[in-house]
């Protein structure tokens, strides 16, 4: 004869998941986040051509963008967050200059949400303007589902870039079977490249590769004249990362984006944020 045990308190009913909760229900309730942008720069001409749209939360408490958007994934809220964002990104887009595109992140299962298409509609942005990121929050169970759902947006002119590319298997899949428009180079790969080879080695393929199927490398985690005069050697198209300029908040900053300055760079120090 079995003895009953007493009933537990189920995952989601837990003291830390109802706390979740309520930290989730405040955020969306108060729409406490903000938009830095960080530019990207066309590495040839130095002209600033477009911005990466980079959610900041303020309320408290204080955590990083990755502990809000994995506790709303634990939540089953990850896409209507990822939404709250782009909306956020879309509305600080209008303090942007009109010649730079607009780089937001987003997960497969937020691209595979109906609500995505309503949003870009309403935004007031030109979808050639905006270009999504694909992020590996999420994985991708189908490819052609996931190209479907794209298809309407990108015959309007918005573009797919993978992100990460170096940082695990999963992004150059993410490449093959979706053709995007743009490829951005992991900073594990940019790191140290001028002192590197073998990393060497493997962006002068990611451009001949890139350049292939006809789309642009875009190297992100630029720290160091060493590394930008590296990547720029091998022919990356475009770059981004703190030598270049730093995410900001400010409206005053990006209205002054026009064409990065080689000068503004000089000294080979680390420039990363703390």
């Amino acid at each position: 004869m079995g003895i009953a045990r007493p009933l537990g308190i189920s995952t989601a009913q837990s003291p830390a998941n109802q706390e979740i909760r309520a930290r989730l229900d405040r955020l969306f309730a108060t729409r406490t986040l903000i938009t830095a942008f960080q530019p990207i720069c066309h590495l040839g001409t130095g002209e600033i051509v477009g911005a990466e749209a980079l959610t900041r939360f303020v309320s408290s408490p204080l955590r990083s963008p990755d502990e809000w958007f994995v506790e709303a994934d634990s939540d089953g809220r990850g896409p209507e967050l990822e939404f709250l964002a782009l909306e956020t990104a879309m509305l600080a887009a209008a303090d942007l200059p009109a010649y730079l595109y607009i780089a937001v992140n987003l997960s497969p299962s937020a691209c595979l949400d109906p609500r995505l298409s309503e949003i870009v509609r309403d935004s007031g942005r030109k979808p050639a303007r905006i270009v999504i990121e694909l992020t590996e929050r999420s994985a991708v169970a189908d490819y052609e589902r996931l190209a479907a759902a794209l298809a309407p947006l990108r015959s309007a002119g918005l573009r797919i870039a993978v992100d990460d590319v170096g940082a695990g298997f999963s992004s150059m899949r993410h490449i093959l079977r979706l053709s995007p428009e743009l490829i951005k180079l992991d900073r594990t790969i940019v790191a140290g490249i001028d002192k590197d080879p073998n990393q060497r080695a493997l962006c002068a393929a990611m451009v001949s590769f890139s350049s292939q199927i006809g789309a642009s490398l875009v190297a992100e985690g630029i720290e160091t004249n060493a590394e930008l005069t590296a990547v720029t050697e091998l022919g990356v198209n475009a770059g981004q990362g703190y030598l270049l300029g730093r995410p900001s908040v400010l409206p005053s900053d990006w209205s002054r984006w026009r064409q990065w300055n080689r000068s503004s760079t000089s000294g080979d120090t680390d420039s990363r944020d703390t």
